[in-house]
């Protein structure tokens, strides 16, 4: 039975994550056509090393190394530029935490020791409702036409008026890094400071979600 547990998380792998590649692409209403080949290639990266990671000692580590996979994954593979795949990992990866968090919460029926249990302990039924709430986000993005357009596979030249504006959007980027690294250590080894880092999480991501709202006016 283990064995094919085992087997059906490591498929889950390969549900889940094409759909972060894509939701950040179409969050900036960038042609995922154009990424095929990118979506696959960092998707066979990702599930393994996702799949080794829960399997190993190290699964309190995984809310920093799956976002640095991920982050290289947005830099080397796609080819976009460091700041720009900073903000598409906040937005993707702290949207799909919560998503985790709200359908844990719902199965524990808001009992907190419950609610940890099932985080730590189960991932198929997780990944599968992710995976069908991002692919729906997706469908709505994309037929709604919302979504930033700031972030561009081509280079632009960018107006000094919109650089302030900017900074704020890079520098509120690159905090959220540090409560999105800490959500991993306070599940597995701080559980009374989980609700601290997911609250101090969200308020970050409000900042950052309003600068790029910002950013998008200014073009």
């Amino acid at each position: 039975m283990f064995p094919i547990e085992q087997a059906l998380e490591y498929l889950v792998h390969f549900l889940v994550w094409p759909t972060f590649f894509m939701l950040a692409l179409a969050l900036f209403r960038i042609r995922l056509q154009q990424y095929v080949l990118p979506i696959v290639v960092s998707t066979c990266i990702l599930a393994p090393t996702a799949t080794l990671l829960q399997a190993s000692k190290l699964i309190y580590l995984i809310t920093i190394i799956q976002p640095l996979v991920f982050l290289l994954c947005l830099m080397v593979v796609f080819r976009f530029k460091f700041f720009h795949s900073i903000i598409m990992l906040g937005l993707v990866y702290i949207y799909n935490i919560f998503l985790e968090v709200s359908y844990n919460v719902v199965v524990a029926q808001f009992d907190y020791e419950k609610f940890l249990q099932i985080s730590k302990d189960e991932y198929i039924m997780q990944g599968i409702f992710m995976a069908i709430i991002n692919y729906l986000t997706i469908y709505i993005i994309i037929k709604a036409r919302w979504g930033f357009t700031f972030i561009s596979p081509r280079i632009s030249k960018i107006r000094s008026g919109t650089l302030n504006i900017q900074n704020k959007l890079y520098l509120s980027a690159m905090v959220i890094i540090f409560p999105l690294s800490m959500i991993g250590l306070s599940l597995y080894l701080w559980s009374e400071l989980l609700v601290v880092v997911l609250s101090a999480t969200s308020i970050i991501l409000a900042v950052v979600i309003h600068f790029s709202y910002k950013r998008e006016l200014l073009d």
